[in-house]
């Protein structure tokens, strides 16, 4: 059956279409193991050999995620400066309110609230990790495929795949939910909620730099799926089945 026949069976969740493959020791250098092996058409385009963005050089994902990064900062900066812990006068208030003359005090405070930032940030981040893969297979699932999710303990990282042919179409939802899902609905709804405060005062302007630059993090982190969805969109036709490592279009 092929990728598009699924594809009409409409946007109908199953999980029995997600299997949990187990925790395997170097998930990017294991071959993946197909049911039967599948005739390579004569019209096939193989993707190494197509003039693509590379989704695994960490420096490209700096190259897209950092900019973006940047300016949900700036956006931030800009409303924070208005209403927020960037304001003179709320801080001023805060200053005055706590008592706090001390230069020693406020940098113990400083780093406290820092490294609390981190070790949330990094205990979120994780958690972040395996949904971002599950929306992943979730997505998949939705569009008609079997999806296969697990984790590798050498990486450190949660992994999702699919042996099946898919189309264009079906490869940008599966590959986008996760920056839509848990990053720009997010950001939306920050920025939204934000509009709306008043009388912000010191610590809520602080909590709202905190989850920015948590949204802003896990868009970075998205990277690759943004790059490989712009390789497909650039260089494969919207009538062509994707398989492994190759697309072709049918009856051509």
């Amino acid at each position: 059956m092929c990728a598009f026949e699924r594809s009409e069976k409409g946007m109908e969740f199953n999980m029995e279409k997600i299997e949990f493959v187990g925790i395997i020791n170097d998930f990017f250098n294991t071959e993946i193991e197909t049911e039967e092996s599948i005739a390579i058409p004569e019209n096939a385009h193989f993707m190494e050999n197509e003039n693509w963005i590379d989704m695994s050089n960490p420096l490209n994902w700096a190259i897209v995620g950092v900019p973006i990064f940047i300016i949900i900062l700036i956006i931030m900066l800009f409303k924070q400066r208005k209403n927020g812990m960037l304001s003179k006068d709320i801080k001023n208030e805060y200053v005055e309110k706590n008592k706090i003359t001390d230069k020693r005090k406020i940098l113990l405070i400083a780093l406290k609230r820092f490294l609390l930032t981190v070790l949330i940030f990094t205990l979120a981040f994780c958690l972040i990790i395996p949904i971002h893969e599950l929306l992943h297979c979730i997505a998949g699932a939705l569009v008609g495929l079997n999806m296969k999710f697990g984790f590798d303990l050498q990486a450190f990282i949660a992994f999702a795949y699919t042996e099946d042919s898919l189309t264009k179409g079906q490869f940008l939802i599966m590959s986008l939910t996760p920056l839509i899902i848990l990053g720009i609905i997010p950001l939306i709804i920050l920025f939204i909620k934000y509009s709306k405060e008043k009388n912000m005062d010191y610590i809520k302007g602080l909590k709202y730099w905190i989850l920015t630059c948590f949204i802003g993090v896990i868009i970075i982190s998205c990277s690759p799926d943004i790059i490989q969805s712009f390789n497909f969109i650039k260089n494969i036709p919207n009538n062509a089945i994707i398989e492994e490592d190759y697309w072709y279009i049918p009856n051509e």
